[in-house]
């Protein structure tokens, strides 16, 4: 017994320190100033959004991702990078992430491989009218036929194939929330239906998953209801994935089934209250292969390292116990916490889970110090001497939070932060509440540019208050 438990703990270990070698990359593309085009808004702050939730969701380390913003991202240094970075820089199993934010538009197709005798293209930084000074999507194609074995996310916040009529009324004032280029002499295509059937950007590849923004015949627009402004169908996207937002049968997984119905049933929300920007609405496009509509997106995503394993594991060293264990409305509670390792407390009582406004802090409290808490050693809240006394009151179903961490100046960050990670909350399921919590609050350290990597113990225990 005690050899195949070994041998078992030696093969887990092995599996994850293969997963944690792999050299998983993402390309970050946003551009806002043009040096030949009108400008945008909303494209730089798409890749510093992009960036966090790669980070504190998918496991993106910062040197496994590269951004190019405003003139750094030329064509050529685009390609470059992608080939360097992408290509070269990765092995078959790996993940690759390429994502693009800023202009797009289309030039008639030369090599008559387009059913719309067109080539949708992305506007680098010194784009002109002249096919060579873009990016073709017949070039990144074929960068993509160099992944095979990768799995590949791709994801272009950008007008692909737009028509240009809506872009000619723009030209002496250009709105820069509307992603369509503007050149001194605009190309002419119709809009017939024939020449509108490309839906996608990217052809289909068993490896490559790919996103955009919208339709054929649509253009891609900023978000302004939100500042610093950020595009539309990247907030959609990001939301979906991050708070569960497209977790439509509450299983806890977004599939990319359900995350598309979200992106396009909020996308043309967006646009009912600002038909001025898109009076075509917005219909994101999903390129994937039909029988992985259903799989988790998550699966796309870079795997966690060994020290986000380990650290995951550490949340799990705390037990709560409420005593008596079902009090009844005007007993008195005590509230028992044991924890494996040392460490600073923070205890909150919650009467709902659907809202972070009747939080309560237990403990510490105005009667008491901060606590230092030893491991092994039980900690009861209140304490004989402690001066004050935890009454149940209203009857029902109620929560307390538990959470650990090291350094007692990093008490107030996690508690300030922990309201919010509380109110993004959508599962009530008890096992799950401790690592959901967890994901918040590290994914709002990040975007507060707090330490993202405080060693954080969380526990959550349900109990109910009796007549």
């Amino acid at each position: 017994m005690i050899v195949k438990k070994t041998s078992s703990i030696l093969l887990c270990l092995m599996t994850l320190m293969m997963a944690a070698s792999a050299e998983n990359r993402a390309l970050l593309v946003g551009i806002d100033e043009y040096q030949h085009i009108n400008s945008l808004t909303g494209s730089k702050q798409d890749v510093i959004n992009m960036t966090q939730f790669l980070q504190a969701n998918w496991h993106y380390r910062p040197a496994q991702i590269r951004s190019l913003i405003n003139n750094q991202a030329t064509k050529s240094e685009i390609l470059r990078v992608f080939d360097s970075w992408l290509i070269k820089g990765t092995q078959p199993g790996d993940k690759v992430l390429f994502y693009y934010s800023g202009h797009g538009t289309y030039v008639r197709d030369r090599s008559h491989d387009e059913s719309d005798r067109y080539d949708e293209a992305l506007c680098p930084f010194n784009s002109t009218r002249l096919k060579r000074d873009l990016i073709l999507d017949d070039e990144i194609n074929q960068r993509l036929e160099q992944l095979k074995a990768r799995q590949v996310t791709i994801i272009i916040d950008a007008s692909h194939s737009g028509t240009m009529a809506k872009s000619i009324s723009f030209r002496d004032h250009p709105d820069s929330t509307i992603k369509v280029p503007i050149f001194k002499e605009p190309p002419k295509r119709q809009t017939t239906n024939h020449n509108l059937k490309k839906e996608v950007f990217l052809k289909n590849q068993e490896h490559v998953v790919s996103y955009t923004a919208v339709a054929a015949h649509q253009v891609a627009v900023v978000d302004t209801s939100v500042y610093p402004h950020t595009g539309v169908f990247t907030r959609r996207f990001i939301q979906g994935i991050e708070d569960n937002h497209a977790d439509s049968n509450s299983d806890g997984k977004v599939s990319h089934r359900e995350l598309l119905d979200y992106m396009r049933r909020e996308s043309q929300a967006y646009c009912n209250m600002r038909p001025y920007q898109c009076p075509d609405g917005l219909t994101p496009q999903l390129n994937i292969k039909p029988s992985l509509l259903d799989q988790e997106v998550r699966m796309w995503a870079s795997d966690p390292s060994i020290s986000d394993l380990i650290e995951f594991r550490l949340n799990n060293d705390l037990q709560v116990d409420i005593v008596p264990y079902t009090p009844k409305q005007g007993q008195k509670i005590r509230v028992q916490v044991t924890s494996q390792r040392n460490g600073h407390l923070l205890v909150f009582d919650a009467s709902r889970l659907s809202t972070a406004k009747t939080l309560t802090r237990l403990f510490p409290n105005r009667y008491t110090l901060p606590s230092y808490v030893k491991a092994g050693k039980v900690f009861t809240i209140p304490d004989p001497l402690s001066g004050f006394e935890i009454v149940a009151k209203s009857p029902g179903k109620r929560l307390i939070v538990a959470l650990l961490v090291d350094k007692a100046s990093e008490l107030s960050t996690v508690e300030e932060a922990l309201p919010k990670a509380f109110k993004q909350l959508k599962s009530t399921n008890a096992k799950t509440l401790s690592q959901q919590l967890n994901k918040q609050l590290r994914r709002i350290l990040l975007q507060k540019q707090s330490n993202p990597n405080v060693i954080l113990s969380i526990l959550t225990k349900t109990y109910e208050i009796k007549l």
